[in-house]
């Protein structure tokens, strides 16, 4: 019988691919459970991030400045932040655009913050890229007391 020279070599490849492989699939059914550790926090969140991170207004205004001139949008980006031992442990941003969000986490993540206790200590705060054409009377409704934190050009 005849066979085409593709059928000579395909066929010898596909016994040796499955004397190699049998023996792996028969190892599968011995797989060995995987444990995942990690920490949670489950902190009362915070809104008073200036007392904890000091020159958190100077410094997120300076480093979003480009952020700002880049894209001209303006609204809200919320961000969660946790600080352990007076390091950045994680941030999360989400608002405006998937740009705005990723830059807002990097600058987040260079504050320089005080060391508090050593429990993991949750803050929530909103950075605002604001018009600066807008009408004073908008600006002047928020308190000082506020938790948001406005970039503008």
């Amino acid at each position: 019988m005849p066979t085409s020279p593709l059928a000579r070599h395909l066929i010898p490849g596909l016994v040796a691919l499955a004397a190699t492989a049998a023996p792996l699939l028969a190892q599968a059914d011995a797989l060995e459970r995987v444990e995942i550790r990690g920490r949670v926090v489950e902190a009362t969140p915070r809104h008073n991030v200036r007392a904890a991170c000091q020159n958190i207004d100077r410094q997120l205004q300076r480093t979003l400045a480009r952020t700002w001139a880049d894209e001209h949008l303006f609204g809200e980006v919320k961000v969660k932040m946790v600080i352990l031992n007076g390091d950045i442990a994680t941030v999360e941003a989400r608002g405006l655009s998937y740009e705005t969000a990723r830059n807002v986490r990097k600058a987040v993540r260079r504050l320089d913050c005080a060391p508090g206790d050593s429990s993991a200590q949750l803050y929530r705060f909103s950075v605002e890229f604001v018009d600066p054409d807008r009408p004073a009377s908008d600006s002047a409704t928020r308190t000082a007391a506020d938790d948001s934190l406005r970039i503008s050009g």
